[in-house]
Order: structure tokens, then C-alpha cells, then sequence
């Protein structure tokens, strides 16, 4: 239903140029300077902050981040310099590992009571002993001995029976306050009915719209027949394929498939963690897009750096270099594998860093204008052109604080609360006046 509120925000900046825009029926109603103001029209006054359409993250897994906000986060540290003393005796969940770690790592550190740990990668969660005990039958024989769980999180929350409840409105209420107004969840097995936000949402699970989601497992890589079959029934159902791939290996296996079965425009590759030149024009020729996170490279940087091959570092997470060979390249988070704030995406992209360390190639960094551009397009066509601010455009709205070029020079800087308000079909669901910050 079209909202009821309504709103005369005077003096934004829309293209370069000042002006009010009032906000009615969920649509930007009018745009024009000077507007006169109506009853029962709130008001705000932007003092030239740009106003712009509401940011869209093209990869983001709302529920894991609702999980990861109670959870201990290693950071991408290695077990043995993290800080682990954590008070309690119960379940204790902890993610951002930056090993693959096995039951009996686990048992040296937390040996009394259940704890379960994501790898960085949100691929592996490992058990430790007192968890282990408490599964329901179902488990492998190796599962229970080395307490390794490969790409089976569905499952394990039911060999648990954890009944754990997502806090989706502290979620979105986070995404409001950056901006945010579009995601694309990117959780396969996700029952898109769940994904109960203020944000518009495009599911490539299974029983999404979007692309479908195919994850490329390195533990356990598919045949290039098996992904060809799977590609075909994507588009034969009318959708692209999104193909979750962070290893050369992978990669080959995916341009192989795609060489058979064709691209149809809607395809993407999710992450492209390690890309060469050749690789890349493949995927340009088939137009798949590459969504890519700045900030998994910004956030777990060092860990990547000591694990890969001194030839592969140059070809980690890019970006700039992409594009100038002609792949269309959108930006995401894949949160909370990465930093759900787009202001830390552009900051990351435009320094291209390894923690907080610049590393090369710097043909890799990606300006401001590039990152926002990306986060503008449509979820449908996450490399297409920028949303705009237009009279009768749906009233999805991002107020900054400033004017855009001050807002980069801020976001780059380290600034995130940039924004002033956001609107999601007019409806104002974040205002920095009423957040008390």
C-alpha cells in the first residue's frame, strides 16, 4: 500500500542542482525549487544535502547477520591469537575464523562447554566436543570425529535443534540508518517468506526471483556436466545463474560450464575472489556479472594475504581491473562475511585494502562515483545504469548529510553515518534527528 506520509524535503541537492522534493503516495511527487509547503506535510530541511535513491547491496545474507550481531567475531584471526575468554557457560557462537579448524582445536580452548565456529568464509562450521554431544542422530562418522560441517548450516541448526530467532528488525533498522533501501539475499536455502524487512528484497534462493544461486564448493568442486545441467535449469526457468566461486580452481570449472551452456544476461559470479586477465575476459565475452566485496578484502586482508600464492595477491577481490577488461562489475558486502556499510565498501574500494594496509595493483580501486554508481543500479541488473531521483519515481530515497563530493571525502576518510534519512516507499524509516546521534 502506497504510504501514507508525507514529506517536503526543501533544499536537496538532486544532479548538481538545489532543489525541494515532496514526497506523496509513496512517490516523489514533485520536484521543484521553492515548493510551497502543503498541510500535513513534514518537513525537513536538507541544507543542500544530496538526495539521492535509496542504496541496493546486490549480496548480503540478512539472517546470518542477525545471527553474527550475538556472536563472538574472530575478525579473521587465527585461533591462537584471538582473544577467546568469553564469560558463561552456554552455547557460545562464534564466527569470522580465519583457519579451518577441527573438533579437537576447538576442545584446547573451550573444552567444558558448546561451542560452534564459522571460517571466515561462512563455508565450514567446526563443533567442538561438548556440542557434538548434543546433536540428534543424522551426523557422518566424520562429521563426529572431526566436527567439521561443510556448507551445511540449514542442516545443522536442525541436527541441533537450536531454534534460534533472527532479530531481522535490528537488521534493518542497521541498513536504514547506511542508506540502504534494496538487498539481494544470497542465502540458498533461504524461504525468501522469512526475510521480513523494511527493505525491498530479491532472494537467490531456490524459491527466490532473482538469479539462482549455485555455490561452487572447493571442499567438494562439481563436475563441469553437473554445473552445465544446473545453469541450463536456471535459465530454462526463466532465471540467470549466480555462481558462488573464491578460488581459481572453481573459476576454470565455471567458464568451462558456461562455455557449454551459454550466458543468457542475468548470470553473475559472486566474489571472483581470484581472477586473472584471461579468466576475466571469459567472463566479459559471456557477459557475467561480478559482484565483488571491497570490504572482505579490507576486513580479512592479512588472512588472505598469508594464504595464498605470492603470483595470486595481485588478483585478489578485483575490482577497477575487472572493468578494464570489460566484465561488468557490481559491488556488494556479503554481509556479515563482510561489512554490511556501503560507506566502508567505498572507503575500501578506493584504497584498495588489505586491512587497513593499501595494497596493489592500483588499477584494482574503484572512485567513490564508481562504488555509488554500483550501489544505485537496479537489484534486477546490479551492473545497469544509476536509479535517479525523477517526479514519479517510487519514493525509495537516501538523504545525505552533505553534498556528495563531501560525502566521499568523509566515507574515505573512515566516516559511516553519513546519512541524514532514509525512505523506503515514502515511508521514513531512518532520521539521524530522531537516532540521537
Amino acid at each position: 500500500m502506497p504510504s501514507a506520509e508525507r514529506w517536503l524535503l526543501r533544499d536537496v541537492r538532486v544532479g548538481g542542482t538545489r532543489t525541494d522534493c515532496r514526497i506523496r503516495d509513496g512517490r516523489v511527487a514533485d520536484l521543484r525549487p521553492r515548493l510551497p509547503a502543503a498541510d500535513g506535510e513534514r518537513i525537513i530541511i536538507a541544507d543542500g544535502g544530496e538526495l539521492l535513491p535509496g542504496l541496493a547491496d546486490h549480496h548480503i545474507h540478512l539472517q546470518a547477520l542477525a545471527a553474527a550481531r550475538r556472536s563472538l567475531d574472530l575478525a579473521g584471526a587465527a585461533l591462537a591469537d584471538a582473544v577467546t575468554d568469553v564469560p558463561g557457560d552456554g552455547w557460545l557462537r562464534v564466527i569470522g575464523a580465519g583457519e579451518e579448524l577441527k573438533r579437537a582445536d576447538l576442545d584446547a580452548v573451550w573444552p567444558g562447554r558448546p561451542v560452534r565456529v564459522q571460517h571466515r568464509s561462512g563455508a565450514l562450521w567446526t563443533l567442538n566436543s561438548p556440542a557434538i554431544g548434543l546433536l540428534r542422530p543424522g551426523a557422518t562418522g566424520e562429521e563426529m570425529t572431526t566436527g567439521q560441517f561443510w556448507r551445511s548450516g540449514a542442516r545443522l541448526r536442525a541436527l541441533l535443534d537450536l531454534g534460534e530467532e533472527a532479530d531481522l528488525a535490528a537488521v534493518s533498522a542497521e541498513l536504514a540508518r547506511y542508506g540502504v533501501t534494496h538487498v539481494t539475499d544470497a542465502t540458498p536455502d533461504a524461504d525468501p517468506a522469512t526475510l521480513t524487512v523494511a527493505q525491498h528484497v530479491l532472494s537467490l534462493a531456490g524459491a527466490g526471483t532473482g538469479p539462482l544461486k549455485l555455490v561452487v564448493a572447493d571442499h567438494d568442486l562439481p563436475s563441469v556436466g553437473g554445473l552445465v545441467h544446473a545453469i541450463l535449469a536456471a535459465h530454462a526457468s526463466g532465471r540467470g545463474a549466480a555462481l558462488h566461486v573464491v578460488s581459481a580452481p572453481a573459476l576454470a570449472l565455471v567458464l568451462a560450464a558456461f562455455g557449454e551452456a551459454g550466458g543468457n544476461g542475468a548470470d553473475r559470479v559472486e566474489h571472483a575472489a581470484v581472477c586473472d586477465d584471461d579468466s576475466a575476459r571469459r567472463l566479459a565475452g559471456f557477459g557475467i556479472t561480478v559482484v565483488t566485496q571491497p570490504s572482505i578484502l579490507a576486513r580479512h586482508g592479512g588472512s588472505y594475504l598469508r594464504h595464498s600464492e605470492p603470483h595470486e595477491r595481485p588478483l585478489l577481490w578485483r575490482n577497477g581491473g575487472l572493468s578494464g577488461l570489460g566484465v561488468r562489475v557490481s559491488v556488494s558486502s556479503d554481509a556479515p562475511y563482510g561489512d554490511p556499510c556501503p560507506w566502508v565498501t567505498v572507503r575500501a574500494a578506493a584504497l584498495r585494502l588489505a586491512g587497513d594496509v593499501p595494497v596493489g595493483p592500483e588499477c584494482e580501486r574503484a572512485d567513490p562515483s564508481t562504488t555509488l554508481c554500483a550501489m544505485l543500479a537496479d537489484p534486477a541488473s546490479p551492473a545497469g545504469p544509476p536509479r535517479r531521483v525523477v517526479t514519479g519515481a517510487r519514493a525509495d530515497l537516501c538523504l545525505l548529510g552533505a553534498d556528495l563530493e563531501a560525502t566521499f571525502q568523509l566515507a574515505v576518510r573512515g566516516r559511516t553515518e553519513l546519512v541524514r534519512a532514509t525512505f523506503i516507499d515514502g515511508t521514513c524509516v531512518y532520521s539521524s534527528e530522531n537516532s540521537g546521534s
